[in-house]
């Protein structure tokens, strides 16, 4: 990515406080009741794991990041309906050079305790977040309510790096005193914590108005089965935690709605572009016209999902319609091998892990599917079976396989969160797992970080998805559909477009 820390990340040390204090009596009566009841004016999430990290800036985690975005604000965020920006704790922003940046700050909010939202607040938090996350810039004060931003080199993605959750402002108090509680600007701000069970509690003086609900209720729940039964039984109001399996009877029933929409992920046959065969395009050619992607998404995903065409989710903007559409064609496979001198095919390894992310519900049976199709056009695909993430993951990094299942899940709305990590040469032995090298890609890569008009963004990034085409450093298998899933008594639920929900607007009908 143009800047570093919109990547997805491990989320730091840190944890649930569980020595926080309780919040006064009838509040902690509450908490017990919504193990049974779901009131009217409060909203129970259900959740499978805890948050690893309340800390703002250390918000990289779905779970995470739920809890602090309806807690903490960004400068922007993202229009709920796409990728474009507008003001939250900013009202105006400009560049000249997508270097040099001047954000105008909204007056007269101020954080939970109390301290006022300022330029110097917001120069603490960038600065908290270079030192802490390598942001590649510096903020300056330049009046009371006047940020300035100079990035190490121009980007024009820092708007939609700047809406990710662990961009939120933290009051200034909780950073000089090094507490990772939320203390922010939101709607709602941190009430009680145990363990299996987070509290929010409504902030009347909200600016943009108080929300309608009292409270907000995370609750975790021991498994998808339990989680399923508590939404049906109207336990939990809303959920994003549930897979593919519970679906049917979520659908089929009278009192539950569900959103869905094409995931910003994706899932890929990442090939090793340094081990031979795999230099020779042809055999990159071959391997992404053996592999039947419909299939994947029928007998993996349950038909909920997309096949990949591109680097980039369809729901992205960039994305290239226009792209040459990939189709199974193993006769075609074939013949590209034998012109890359591998007529009777060739043995090599595919690395995979059973460790199931957003993008990957089902890692070794999409590794038993790919090897399968692989060996139709004589490839003799070995599995290499990886016993944790961290390791996985490690490897890849370094270059150690042939043939990896491997995925992204965006962090922003923008199409450098896909095409700089995956495929940039600077990316190489971090992101960049593919080790493709391609000095075209890299500058038009550049191009596309530094333009400021959408228009010109739009043309180098459908340049850069056909270069991808004809040189197929990887191959794009599918896009997970994503799925909210709530009881219809919730009104004005916000999906965002990365699928983290905000719940300002949000109320229950009686």
């Amino acid at each position: 990515m143009t800047i570093p820390i919109g990547a997805p990340s491990t989320a730091g040390p840190g944890g649930l406080d569980e020595s926080a204090p309780d919040p006064p009596g009838p509040v902690s009566a509450l908490l017990a009741l919504a193990f049974l009841a779901t009131p009217v004016d409060t909203l129970v999430i259900g959740i499978l794991a805890d948050p690893p990290s309340l800390a703002p800036h250390r918000a990289s985690d779905f779970v995470s990041a739920a809890v602090v975005v309806n807690v903490c604000e960004t400068l922007v965020r993202l229009h709920p309906g796409g990728s474009r920006p507008e003001p939250a704790l900013a009202t105006t922003w400009a560049s000249l050079d997508r270097r040099a940046w001047t954000f105008t700050l909204r007056k007269g909010v101020r954080f939970h305790d109390g301290t006022l939202l300022d330029a110097d607040a917001v120069v603490a938090n960038l600065e908290n977040l270079r030192l802490k996350r390598g942001f590649p810039g510096r903020a300056e004060r330049v009046g009371p309510y006047v940020v300035s931003i100079t990035l190490d080199r121009p980007s024009a993605a820092l708007l939609a790096t700047l809406s990710q959750p662990f961009f939120s402002l933290q009051s200034p108090r909780q950073l000089a005193a090094g507490d990772d509680a939320p203390v922010g600007t939101g709607p709602y701000r941190l009430g009680a914590v145990r363990p299996g069970l987070l509290e929010l509690l409504a902030n009347a003086d909200y600016w943009g108005g108080a929300p309608r609900l009292k409270r907000l209720v995370f609750r975790r729940l021991a498994d998808e089965e339990d989680l399923a039964a508590a939404l049906l039984a109207g336990d939990v109001d809303v959920t994003s935690a549930l897979g593919q399996d519970r679906l049917a009877t979520l659908h089929r029933h009278p009192e539950i709605t569900l959103d869905s929409q094409t995931g910003l992920n994706l899932a890929f046959l990442s090939i090793n572009n340094e081990h031979p065969p795999f230099g020779d395009r042809r055999v990159r050619q071959a391997l992404a016209r053996a592999v039947d992607r419909r299939a994947l998404v029928n007998r993996l995903l349950g038909g909920h999902g997309e096949p990949a065409q591109n680097p980039l989710p369809p729901s992205l903007f960039g994305y290239g319609t226009r792209t040459k559409e990939l189709i199974l064609d193993r006769p075609a496979a074939r013949r590209l091998l034998a012109e890359a001198g591998f007529p009777a095919g060739f043995e090599t390894t595919l690395m995979a892990v059973n460790s199931p992310r957003p993008y990957m519900p089902a890692p070794l049976r999409l590794a038993a599917e790919i090897r399968e199709d692989l060996l139709q056009v004589g490839i003799r695909a070995r599995l290499r079976e990886v016993p944790t993430w961290s390791e996985y993951v490690e490897r890849g990094s370094r270059g150690d396989y042939d043939l990896a299942i491997l995925g992204w899940q965006a962090d922003t709305a923008d199409p450098n969160d896909f095409l700089s990590a995956l495929l940039a040469s600077e990316a190489i032995g971090t992101t960049n797992r593919s080790r493709y090298r391609s000095p075209d890609m890299d500058a038009l890569l550049k191009r596309g970080r530094m333009g400021g008009d959408p228009e010109a963004r739009l043309s180098v990034y459908h340049e850069a998805q056909e270069l991808f085409q004809r040189d197929m450093p990887w191959v794009p298998l599918y896009h997970v559909s994503v799925f909210t899933a709530y009881r219809r008594v919730v009104r004005g639920l916000t999906v965002g477009p990365t699928g983290i929900l905000r719940f300002d607007k949000t109320w229950k009908r009686d």
